[in-house]
């Protein structure tokens, strides 16, 4: 989520950058050239714009950072109530459910290695995933929200799945570690298999498979603990962005480096990550969940009031954990101050989890590296360009892109 491309268009690369990956090269083995840009254009504007400058800064996520923005400004103004959010809830549900269906529909066949099947021109492909998109009922602007998120599970059944979306979640529930496995292949075997299963299915051929591919998150997770452990540590991560220069682009916790992302949702089930693998079937299994009758509470938000005229806020959107720090003067209407930290800054960190997974490839023959790291980088789902420089082997490159709109 950073200053990522608009619909259809990729951003200018001087305002996206991109990050660089390093596979099998050891530490740090990620170089981002994404540049800070909203503390250099929020100061000054008035506190009430601030949510949407921030939007359109950040397009690719725009709704998300609105909200976020939105909150942390009521925050610094000492109003928390939910109550001033109403019908954020549902907002936030149909964003996030459109970004992941983008990420699946969009960008899986196009940058997951294997994906497009073998005879299938890239044209024909890129107009089958416009032709799903352009069906999907959360594209239906005519339509109430309401509408679109109760018309979702059937399109979800009919055009990705092929099976009742409670059925598949029923299935995962019962065997989180084997049922996405077993239903992609036997899926994939049919003539017409349905979308999700085709390129899940692509993913477990060749020998840098992305089950096989490790990476491991660890114990701590940004969301951990009661309430009174979260505050703490928003607290002290909003200290950071105050004061630390460079601290958004390489954020930390005191004792770690934690991902972020669907895989580990504070609401969502404890389910074990260890792969490539398990963080394209969360991203899944996100969806599903948004798409499900509880799917309004699966997403946790939040603010908090940190001193007068200081406030922070949190959203967990398609990418993982959003979090929005503002100041404001002392009349409460002007931008002091503005940070975002994004989850690409804790999922491309140079010596975060996905780093520590490409360095793990200087085991493989050198012509597998390519591959095996483009497919983490996908699961871990940048949101600008990025490149990838494999020791021995020759250099790929491979675009975050914005996604059209449908």
């Amino acid at each position: 989520m950073g200053a990522g491309a608009g619909a259809g268009a990729r951003a200018p690369a001087n305002l996206a950058g991109e990050v660089r990956l390093r596979a099998g090269a050891g530490l740090p083995a990620i170089d981002s050239s994404r540049p800070e840009v909203v503390p250099r254009l929020a100061p000054g504007k008035p506190a009430d714009q601030l949510p949407d400058l921030l939007a359109a800064v950040h397009s690719l996520c725009a709704q998300a950072h609105r909200l976020t923005a939105r909150r942390a400004v009521l925050a610094a103004r000492g109003d928390t109530d939910p109550g001033r959010t109403a019908g954020e809830a549902q907002a936030l549900r149909l964003a996030t459910a459109r970004d992941q269906i983008l990420r699946i529909v969009h960008d899986w066949p196009r940058q997951l290695p294997g994906a497009t099947p073998p005879g299938l021109s890239h044209a024909a492909r890129d107009a089958a995933s416009a032709l799903l998109l352009r069906a999907c009922p959360l594209w239906r602007s005519d339509w109430p929200a309401e509408e679109r998120l109760a018309a979702l599970p059937d399109w979800l059944a009919h055009a990705l799945l092929a099976m009742p979306v409670a059925d598949w979640l029923a299935a995962h529930t019962g065997d989180p570690q084997g049922w996405a496995a077993r239903w992609a292949l036997g899926q994939a075997s049919l003539a017409k298999p349905p979308l999700i299963a085709r390129l899940l299915a692509s993913q477990l051929t060749g020998p840098a498979r992305a089950d096989r591919l490790m990476a491991s998150a660890p114990a701590a997770t940004l969301l951990a603990g009661d309430e009174a452990a979260l505050q703490a540590r928003l607290r002290g991560i909003a200290a950071a962005l105050a004061r630390e220069p460079g601290f958004w682009i390489a954020p930390q916790l005191a004792d770690s480096l934690p991902d972020t992302g669907p895989w580990n949702r504070r609401h969502g089930p404890a389910a074990a990550v260890h792969s490539a693998w398990d963080r394209l079937v969360a991203r899944v299994v996100d969806l599903l969940q948004l798409a499900s009758p509880e799917g309004e509470h699966w997403l946790t938000r939040g603010a908090l009031t940190l001193s007068p005229g200081e406030g922070i806020a949190w959203t967990e959107m398609a990418r993982g954990l959003l979090v929005h720090w503002v100041r404001l003067d002392p009349t409460g209407q002007t931008v002091e101050a503005c940070r975002v930290l994004a989850p690409t800054e804790w999922n491309f960190h140079p010596r975060g989890v996905l780093a520590q997974a490409l360095a793990g490839l200087s085991g493989r023959p050198a012509d597998e590296r390519p591959v095996a790291a483009q497919r983490l980088a996908v699961a871990f789902d940048p949101c600008v360009a990025f490149s990838i420089d494999a020791a021995d082997a020759p250099t790929e490159r491979a675009t975050a892109e914005g996604s059209p709109d449908a």
